[in-house]
């Protein structure tokens, strides 16, 4: 019987931290995991319910429960466990891979069934059990890698278990994207340069003010630097010849997404503060502009990056050799320089 996940978990929210790490290390040796994280937009709009019980009753290889006095207190964990328990009745092989957070014992989980101690296992010993039970990483022709980057989990799963040639930047692509495509609403916001005011200063703290936060958008600027150019990228990736690390190539594009992140809550901390003055209202418009290009050169890149690893399997396959270089560069322009210089000075003769 073919299945849609290798896995389905089902915790309480309280345990998160530990399942998602499970869940994340899992998902990077390539199996398929149901994840309620990952399904936001699956269970938009659905009765959860039904979609939970064909979840853990149909579509999943194995269900992984991670049993705690939070799994046993909560309404919707006894809904999916039910669920759990009337596929593994069924079952005529193991199917239920119980975890166990504390003593709590569940009704209806007979406790002669085999189980794991989470937290003497950490997330890394389970994680590795579980991929030790799952074997190698199903290809079906269904599953089979289509030589673009990933749009979904799913098609994710199936090229880093198939390991194409160049996937650690394919998977590296296809983790930026995500990063960039969860922060589309905050970036609209940028391009609109809109945000609401939250906050007031006082026109004797402006320059005070607008120095502190030029120096975090510098501290910024070198954090994206230093994994670009620092062994960030060696040790992700591998020397020459060498396999890359999944983790530490998610871990790579969660950094650099973090600092796209940075470049956007700074632009919009800036644009919410307000001024009592024109003058000192220009100087913060014009400090804002700082980060202006920063954000869209890292939307930017992201996309053209994509673009390009889109097509490299294929330039792989009929034989090319490639040698990508992609510069990335912050700049800030005369006119927004100039702007502010002059915002500055403005402020300056005004409060003298």
């Amino acid at each position: 019987m073919s299945h849609d996940y290798d896995v389905a978990v089902t915790f309480a929210g309280e345990d998160r931290a530990f399942v998602e790490a499970v869940v994340a290390e899992v998902k990077a040796a390539g199996f398929t995991v149901f994840y309620d994280e990952d399904a936001k937009s699956e269970m938009w709009g659905v009765d959860l319910p039904e979609f939970f019980a064909d979840i853990y009753e149909r579509r999943a290889r194995y269900a992984m429960m991670f049993v705690s006095v939070h799994y046993a207190a909560k309404p919707w964990t006894r809904l999916e466990r039910r669920s759990v328990l009337a596929r593994a009745m069924q079952a005529s092989s193991p199917y239920l891979l119980p975890v166990r957070l504390d003593s709590t014992e569940l009704p209806g989980v007979r406790s002669t069934i085999g189980y794991l101690d989470g937290l003497r296992e950490t997330p890394t010993g389970v994680a590795n059990a579980l991929k030790a039970k799952l074997g190698v990483p199903a290809t079906s022709g269904e599953r089979k890698f289509n030589g673009r980057v990933p749009r979904t989990d799913t098609e994710f799963a199936t090229m880093l278990g198939e390991r194409p040639p160049a996937w650690e930047y394919i998977a590296l692509a296809y983790w930026l994207r995500e990063g960039v495509d969860a922060r589309q609403d905050e970036f609209n916001d940028h391009r609109l340069r809109f945000a609401l005011p939250t906050d007031t200063i006082a026109e004797e703290s402006l320059i005070t003010f607008a120095q502190s936060q030029q120096a975090q958008l510098l501290a910024l600027t070198q954090s994206f630097e230093d994994l670009l150019l620092g062994p960030a990228q060696i040790t992700a990736f591998g020397e020459p010849g060498v396999q890359g690390d999944p983790v530490l190539i998610k871990h790579l594009a969660s950094r650099m997404i973090a600092v796209y992140q940075a470049f956007l809550d700074w632009s919009h901390r800036i644009r919410s503060t307000a001024a009592r003055t024109e003058a000192g209202r220009e100087l913060l418009y014009a400090l804002a502009e700082y980060a202006a290009q920063p954000i869209e050169a890292i939307h930017a890149f992201v996309a053209e990056y994509n673009q390009n690893m889109d097509e490299i399997s294929a330039r792989l396959l009929a034989g090319e050799n490639i040698n990508l270089t992609m510069p990335i560069k912050f700049d800030i322009s005369k006119a927004v320089s100039k702007r502010y210089h002059a915002a500055l000075k403005a402020h300056a003769r005004r409060n003298r």
